[in-house]
C-alpha cells in the first residue's frame, strides 16, 4: 500500500512539473477590416495611439485609422518603402529603396528631414537616445541625428545591410550580407566586435539576457554572447533563415525558408518543437499571450500554441504573407501581397 502511495504522489509531482496547458479555447479572433494599398504591403506595420503605419511597393508610406482601417495620408518616395517605421513623439522614422531615410511629422505625413544613402534602405531604423540607426545596401551603418538628420557617423561593412539593428547598453548590433554580425560602439561607431557566419545575415537580431540570437541564409540560428561575440550553440535548420527571431520566456522562435516554423530553448538551442506551413516563412513572429503569430508565403497567417507548436488559427489572405504581423491594443495587423493590410481583434474571454 505504501508503494501504491508514493507512486501516486510522483505522479501528482511530474504532471505539476508541464508546461502549462495552452488556454487558446478561450482567445476569439475575429476579422475586422482591411486596407487596399496600390501595390504589395511587405513591410511589417507599426502602431501609435490609434494610427497603423506600414509602408507599401507603390512607393508609400500610408497612415491608416487602426480603428476604422481608413486612410489618413500617405507620403510618396521614390521608390519601394519595406521599412518598418519607427516612431518617437510626433515623428516616423523609415527608410526607402530610393536610398532615402525619412523623418516625417506624425499627424499630417510633412516632412521634417530626409537623408540620402547611396543604396535601398531596407532596414527599419531603431533609436537610441538623441540617434536614429539605420543600415543600407550601400554597405554603410548610419548613425543620424533625431532631429535634423545630420551624419553622427557611419561604418562600412563588407556588403550591403539588409535589416535592422538591435541595441543593447552601449553596442548597436547589425548583421550585413557580407556573412558578419557587427557590434558597434552607439557613440563613436567603434567596432567592439565581429563574428563571421557562413551565409548573409539578412534579418534583425534579438538580445535577451546578455545573448545575441540571429539567423543567417546559412541555415543555422545562432546564439552569440552579446558583449563578446562568443559563440554559445548554433541550431540547423532546413533551409536559410531571412526571419527575424522573437524570445519569449526562455524560447526562441523564428521561420525559415523550408516552411517550418521553430521553437527553440535559449539556453541551449533544444529544439521544442516545429510547426510546418506551405510556404517560406520570411515572417517574423510575434508572440502574444500563449499564441505565437506567424506569416507564410502560402498566404496564411497562423495563431500558433506555443506551448504544443499546434495551429488554433489561421486567415488565408489572397497572396504571400513575408513580413512580419504586429499586435497592439487588442488587434492583430499584418499585410501581404494581395496589396492590403489587414486587422484581426483579439479578445481573451
Amino acid at each position: 500500500m505504501k508503494i501504491w502511495i508514493v507512486i501516486f504522489l510522483l505522479a501528482i509531482l511530474l504532471l505539476g512539473c508541464q508546461p502549462a496547458s495552452s488556454p487558446t479555447k478561450e482567445v476569439s479572433i475575429s476579422y475586422i477590416w482591411d486596407y487596399a494599398a496600390g501595390d504589395y504591403v511587405r513591410g511589417t506595420p507599426t502602431v501609435s495611439g490609434e494610427v497603423v503605419y506600414v509602408g507599401a511597393d507603390d512607393n508609400n508610406l500610408h497612415a491608416v485609422n487602426a480603428l476604422t482601417g481608413e486612410a489618413l495620408w500617405t507620403f510618396e518616395t521614390a521608390d519601394n518603402v519595406t521599412s518598418s517605421p519607427t516612431v518617437l513623439g510626433d515623428l516616423i522614422y523609415f527608410g526607402s529603396w530610393d536610398g532615402t531615410v525619412y523623418a516625417l511629422e506624425a499627424t499630417q505625413g510633412a516632412v521634417r528631414w530626409r537623408y540620402e544613402t547611396g543604396g535601398w534602405v531596407t532596414a527599419s531604423p531603431v533609436i537610441g537616445g538623441d540617434i536614429v540607426y539605420a543600415g543600407s545596401h550601400d554597405g554603410f551603418f548610419y548613425a543620424l541625428s533625431v532631429q535634423d538628420g545630420d551624419l553622427v557617423w557611419r561604418y562600412e561593412a563588407g556588403d550591403g545591410i539588409q535589416a535592422g539593428a538591435v541595441l543593447v547598453d552601449d553596442l548597436a548590433l547589425v548583421g550585413s550580407m557580407d556573412n558578419c554580425l557587427y557590434a558597434l560602439d552607439m557613440t563613436s561607431g567603434a567596432l567592439r566586435w565581429r563574428y563571421r557566419m557562413n551565409g548573409d545575415i539578412v534579418s534583425t537580431p534579438a538580445v535577451v539576457g546578455g545573448t545575441v540570437f540571429v539567423g543567417s541564409v546559412d541555415r543555422q540560428m545562432y546564439a552569440l554572447d552579446a558583449a563578446t561575440g562568443r559563440l554559445k550553440w548554433t541550431f540547423q535548420a532546413e533551409h536559410a533563415i531571412e526571419s527575424s527571431p522573437v524570445v519569449s520566456d526562455g524560447v526562441v522562435y523564428f521561420g525559415a525558408n523550408d516552411g517550418l516554423v521553430y521553437a527553440l530553448r535559449a539556453g541551449d538551442g533544444q529544439l521544442m518543437w516545429r510547426f510546418e506551413t506551405h510556404g517560406i516563412v520570411r515572417s517574423s513572429p510575434v508572440v502574444w499571450g500563449n499564441l505565437v503569430f506567424v506569416g507564410s508565403d502560402d498566404g496564411s497567417v497562423y495563431g500558433v500554441d506555443r506551448v504544443t507548436g499546434r495551429s488554433v488559427w489561421s486567415y488565408h489572405a489572397g497572396d504571400a504573407i513575408a513580413a512580419g504581423p504586429v499586435v497592439a491594443d487588442g488587434t492583430l495587423f499584418v499585410g501581404s501581397t494581395d496589396r492590403r493590410l489587414y486587422a484581426f481583434s483579439i479578445d481573451a474571454q
